[in-house]
């Protein structure tokens, strides 16, 4: 559990780290680990992965579909 939980850790402590990428859902953001990229949002109180997907996929043509929504 503690491999998986240290993945997060920079962005439970630094919530704003990812760039935002709003053109692919409002308040969305993307923090890269190895070779995936962890699409999320962030309140006061937690972080909400919404996808995890390969690097090497299309997040436009995924994401733009209405799967980042709330």
């Amino acid at each position: 559990m503690r491999k998986i939980q240290s993945r997060f850790e920079p962005l439970l402590v630094h919530p704003e780290l990812g760039p935002r990428r709003d053109d692919l859902a409002p308040g969305l953001r993307v923090h890269f680990h190895q070779k995936y990229a962890l699409y999320y949002r962030h309140t006061d109180r937690e972080v909400i992965i919404v996808r995890v997907l390969h690097g090497s996929r299309d997040a436009r043509a995924l994401l733009g579909e209405g799967d980042a929504s709330p």
